[in-house]
């Protein structure tokens, strides 16, 4: 073999391997751009998701707000109507007797039919009983 043939093999074997190293350095450069694109997909889907999870749970305590709200009034209410059928409960053998007097019962039929005590009948004659028109 010439001698010139091996520093030239030499050179061309040089030449092939710094030609794939300049390949091989662009496709990494091409492969970086490339994982780089996607990572700022990547974060932007990221703080879109943020966002959305922030905006989810901003929902979620202005909601958990309301409902607390309308559990109070709905409290609020149920003791109201209970309060008030006692009263309306409290107050009816009253209301019936007071009619009854004022239709003439006396108060021996209130004690018999409606339960109350002698004092109660006689008070509520007194009170809501026919005035005599003579007096």
């Amino acid at each position: 073999m010439p001698e010139w043939v091996l520093p030239g093999l030499a050179l061309a074997v040089a030449l092939v391997a710094l030609a794939l190293s300049l390949w091989q350095w662009r496709e990494l450069r091409v492969l970086r751009a490339c994982l780089q694109e996607r990572l700022d997909t990547v974060a932007q889907r990221q703080e879109l998701a943020q966002q959305s999870i922030s905006g989810l749970t901003a929902g979620a305590l202005g909601m958990d707000r309301r409902l607390r709200r309308v559990e109070a009034t709905e409290k609020w209410l149920s003791d109201r109507q209970e309060t008030i059928e006692n009263q309306q409960a409290a107050e009816q053998p009253y209301s019936q007797a007071i009619r009854l007097v004022q239709q003439g019962a006396s108060a021996r039929r209130l004690v018999e039919e409606l339960a109350l005590s002698e004092s109660e009948a006689e008070l509520l004659v007194r009170l809501h009983g026919l005035r005599d028109s003579a007096a």
